[in-house]
């Protein structure tokens, strides 16, 4: 319907949805008003209507919060100097109250001295704070990050080794770098290690969009095969052509990692392809010492496992991008050392500083830190007397701080609110003595990528060759951005611990000692 041909049509066009959606929002809002007045009449009910309800114009009733003793009677029954004596409520079979009469505020506030409270036996639970949402990078970004940054790190050391004179005006080649020199077998074979977690990366990311959800995890473990079976075929594809040239020697240092990654991980392929495709550990608050005994001893092996992920990736990233280039280099070639193994060891710095704010972040250090609040530590007694009794540790029953036992002829003393923990365990305090402030982990990694950076600038500063100068440089921008990372998550983290402690101090201090 046209303008032209009707003149309702306007109206029918632009005012009547208009109508209908203020309508609309008139009845849904009205609706949702009658639902709150016809929740049911419970206290707390009663109290979100009173308090979130801005259509109910009414005041708040006088609250007045008393201590009472457990066990005691209501305080209504306990006559006041001043106030008149307030009658118990009554209910009647529906739930309603009835016979409640009026009452009137006291004239005075009275000082009662009441007894003090008996404190409840046995350990005092922890207390966690939420941990705050930290984005983080995801899986195919940050090996897209990774791989750029590791190739961006074998170009510059071919341009160390391959360097040429080309702004002399007598020079024989216009180019910065002799790439004749260069084996093209050699720089195929290191950009497919560095690429392969890439590889997988982007193929289950396509495989996301186009295949069900359902049939996700058949699809992962195809594309694993697939990946691995093209990664292995184009590096013995590129070995046997690198064997025609160079002797075995050299190919020993080809392989070389191949053996460390055996005696770390064994015949798995996971960790080759992926950096991380273990769901993330859980924690489960429990009274049951011996069941936070079994989450700690899971979680320190994943956290073991992770720590081997990150020393392999970061040194085999260093290896195979700055240091085979350099064993590769013909026998007549000069080149400066210290310049090769200087880049070589930033390299590495670089790679470990990423893959530990990856894979030790500060969401995740919070788990194994809940995890260390139940377990506790034990500390060893040496001011004991044997006059005083000390029962034996038990394996199934909670202590508090304070609390003294005996293992193996040796006595132990409590140095946390709640202790889990194997006095004889020395794993047991080295997890609680890691996790117990993550804080001080996330710190102690910061400041080592600071004192990077701060070398590098010192470096960049204090060189003269070019190659040097870019080399630096262009490493400082990805370490720039592993810092921003660290400093975050170690702020994030610094605040949540430290009102945390106040908590637990402030719960310890209330609890008895027990033995």
């Amino acid at each position: 319907m046209s303008c032209t041909e009707n003149e309702s049509g306007p109206f029918v066009v632009f005012f009547l949805p208009a109508v209908v959606g203020c309508l609309t929002i008139l009845l849904a809002r009205r609706w949702a008003n009658s639902q709150v007045s016809n929740t049911s009449s419970t206290a707390v009910s009663r109290r979100r209507k009173i308090i979130k309800d801005p259509l109910i114009k009414r005041p708040l009733p006088p609250i007045a919060c008393k201590m009472m003793p457990p066990g005691s009677k209501k305080a209504s029954g306990v006559n006041k100097k001043g106030a008149l004596p307030v009658p118990d409520e009554e209910m009647n079979g529906g739930g309603k109250r009835i016979g409640r009469p009026a009452r009137t505020p006291p004239t005075t506030a009275p000082t009662v001295n009441l007894p003090d409270v008996k404190l409840a036996e046995g350990p005092v639970a922890p207390k966690h704070i939420p941990f705050p949402y930290i984005p983080q990078d995801g899986t195919l970004l940050f090996e897209a990050m990774t791989f750029v940054f590791t190739l961006v790190a074998t170009g510059l050391q071919f341009l160390n080794l391959y360097r040429t004179a080309w702004w002399l005006p007598h020079s024989y080649t216009n180019q910065a770098m002799n790439f004749y020199l260069i084996d093209p077998h050699l720089v195929a074979f290191i950009v497919t290690i560095i690429s392969r977690k890439l590889l997988l990366s982007i193929c289950l990311a396509i495989l996301r969009f186009v295949i069900a959800p359902k049939l996700i995890p058949h699809a992962t473990i195809a594309a694993r095969m697939f990946i691995l079976g093209v990664v292995l075929g184009a590096l013995s594809w590129c070995t046997y052509f690198i064997m025609l040239k160079y002797p075995m020697v050299k190919i020993f240092y080809l392989c070389y990692p191949a053996v460390i990654y055996f005696l770390l991980f064994g015949l798995q392929s996971s960790p080759f392809l992926e950096l991380n495709n273990a769901d993330p550990p859980l924690h489960c608050c429990t009274h049951d010492a011996a069941q936070i005994r079994t989450e700690v001893e899971a979680l320190r092996q994943d956290f073991n496992v992770r720590m081997k992920k990150i020393i392999f990736n970061s040194v085999v990233g260093a290896y195979y991008s700055s240091f085979i280039p350099c064993c590769f280099a013909q026998s007549y070639l000069y080149y400066e050392v210290y310049a090769a193994s200087q880049q070589t060891a930033f390299v590495w710095a670089g790679l470990f500083a990423r893959y530990v704010s990856q894979l030790v972040s500060a969401h995740y250090c919070d788990v194994p830190h809940r995890a260390a609040a139940h377990l506790g530590r034990w500390r060893p007694d040496n001011n004991f007397t044997e006059s005083n009794e000390v029962p034996t540790w038990c394996a199934d029953r909670m202590f508090s701080r304070g609390a003294r036992v005996s293992l193996d002829g040796r006595y132990y003393i409590a140095v946390t609110p709640t202790v889990a923990a194997d006095p004889a365990n020395v794993v047991h305090g080295r997890f609680h003595t890691v996790f117990a402030n993550p804080s001080l982990l996330l710190c102690g990694t910061l400041c080592l990528q600071l004192s990077l950076i701060v070398l590098q600038l010192c470096l960049l500063f204090s060189s003269i060759q070019w190659h040097n100068f870019l080399a630096i440089v262009i490493l400082l921008f990805i370490n720039y951005y592993t810092l921003f990372k660290m400093v975050r998550d170690y702020l994030v983290a610094w605040k949540v611990y430290k009102a945390e402690n106040m908590i637990q101090d402030k719960n310890g201090s209330l609890q008895p000692v027990s033995n």
